[in-house]
């Protein structure tokens, strides 16, 4: 009812914690389950995808930081083969500081095995225009196409 949800210039949906009231209208109908109520600042949250680290150029945490190297972020109007993640730096060789790790980074096209369109699977559209994927397989999406 206040507009504190709005899609930033980055594509990402923001919270405005200045202008939420708490009602949690908005995590009541979020179709992915994932905004909750900050019961100690009486606001609604929600991931922000670390918006200011994509603002300096760098990865978001979830993806910087993910061992299995799961994780790949980017921008689908350039394709999904241009998502980055963090190099895994061969510390028997060069520099392996956390730093190196941070700003060498490797392309989804350039690290993992060759996949169809069918392999590749959106969040449910429910007015909101998701720009999430995910590859899938030998296993069955779980969502709704």
């Amino acid at each position: 009812p206040t507009e504190a949800s709005h899609i930033a210039e980055d594509g990402t949906v923001q919270i405005d914690k200045s202008k939420c009231i708490g009602c949690q209208f908005c995590a009541m109908s979020c179709p992915y389950g994932v905004r909750y109520l900050n019961t100690e600042e009486r606001v609604v949250e929600k991931c922000t995808l670390c918006e200011q680290k994509i603002a300096q150029g760098e990865l978001p945490a979830c993806v910087a930081q993910c061992g299995g190297r799961a994780r790949f972020f980017g921008d689908l109007d350039k394709g999904i083969d241009s998502f980055e993640a963090p190099w895994v730096v061969d510390v028997t060789k060069g520099d392996p500081s956390y730093d190196k790790t941070l700003h060498n980074r490797i392309t989804l096209k350039d690290c993992v095995q060759s996949y169809k369109e069918s392999d590749v699977h959106h969040l449910p559209d429910v007015g909101n225009h998701p720009s999430f994927v995910y590859i899938l397989r030998n296993r069955d999406w779980q969502g709704e196409e």
